[in-house]
């Protein structure tokens, strides 16, 4: 679950869209003082400006959310088939059924696949490692297609391993 946390984040920060107009300054607030305890003063970062309607940030580890905005609001799922691709080719990678080296050739369905793209041709031979990135990076439906077809055989394989890992995910 590590993986996917880390995944996850990933691309959530992605998804978010570039934060702009951070600002590097880090105010320091004193607590109310206590009768018994001296506490020492916290640091409290400024949430940063960022280019999206609604977005949360939680610590993975402690669930604490660290920034949000419009966290109630009903928003479309932002590339969540991208997601769950990530995430297929991940376990892939742990299971070592996949290299990160190994090089994927690109049909010509990959290379028809319309969208955001890679731009690579048919029979081109492009690492997995560039492919993945290209997905998480760029949105790359091209490679999406090159490695649903290297991982499972068939982009249709590759849609039932995702259903069979969203099961095991408790997602309905």
């Amino acid at each position: 679950l590590r993986s996917l946390s880390s995944i996850v984040i990933g691309l959530i920060a992605l998804v978010l869209g570039p934060i702009s107009n951070a600002d590097p300054i880090i105010p320091i607030t004193a607590p109310s003082p206590s009768l018994n305890t001296v506490q020492q003063p916290t640091l409290t970062p400024i949430a940063p400006s960022i280019n999206a309607s609604a977005y949360l940030l939680m610590d993975a580890y402690s669930g604490s959310i660290l920034a949000s905005n419009n966290i109630d609001e009903r928003v479309a799922p932002a590339s969540l088939t991208k997601m769950m691709t990530s995430y297929v080719i991940s376990m892939a990678l742990k299971e070592v059924r996949i290299h990160p080296n190994d090089l994927v050739t690109i049909s010509e369905a990959a290379w028809k696949t319309g969208g955001s793209k890679m731009f690579v041709k048919v029979g081109d031979k492009v690492a997995v490692r560039d492919l993945m990135q290209c997905i998480i990076v760029d949105s790359g439906n091209d490679a999406c297609v090159a490695m649903a077809e290297y991982v499972a055989g068939s982009q249709e394989s590759f849609v039932n391993l995702m259903n069979q890992a969203a099961i095991q995910l408790g997602m309905r």
